[in-house]
Order: C-alpha cells, then structure tokens, then sequence
C-alpha cells in the first residue's frame, strides 16, 4: 500500500471518527449545560469546533506522528 492509497483510507476514517465523537457531545452539551450554566444552545458544527480545539490543546496536536521506528 503506497502513501497515497494509506492517505485515501486514513483521512476519511478521521473524520468519520471525529462527526461520531461530535454527535454525543453535541446532545449531552444541549441537554445539560443550558438548565445548569445557563449558557446557551450550541449548533454541530460549533461543538465540531470546540472538539478540535480541547483535542489540540490537550492531545499535543490533532495529528500525532509517531518517529519511532
């Protein structure tokens, strides 16, 4: 399998991975946030933004390249 091929099954799988972890977050914030902070309803695509951004803040990076051999 050639860079490109790997390339072609990674990112796809990526994303599909983050729109999954997004969907619960994105109930559960709509669900429990608002009646106990009284902050406001969040659209998908704003906890799709708030997910990259906890996750490359505290997972050093979204994409981690492994340099061991």
């Amino acid at each position: 399998m050639n860079l490109f091929q790997a390339a072609l099954l990674v990112i796809p799988t990526m994303i599909l991975n983050l729109v999954i972890a997004t969907v619960p977050a994105y109930f559960l914030w709509n669900w429990i946030v608002p009646s106990l902070f009284s902050l406001p309803n969040i659209g998908f695509f704003q906890m799709l933004g708030l997910i990259v951004l906890v996750k490359c803040i505290f997972n050093e990076g979204y994409f981690k390249i492994n340099t061991a051999e």
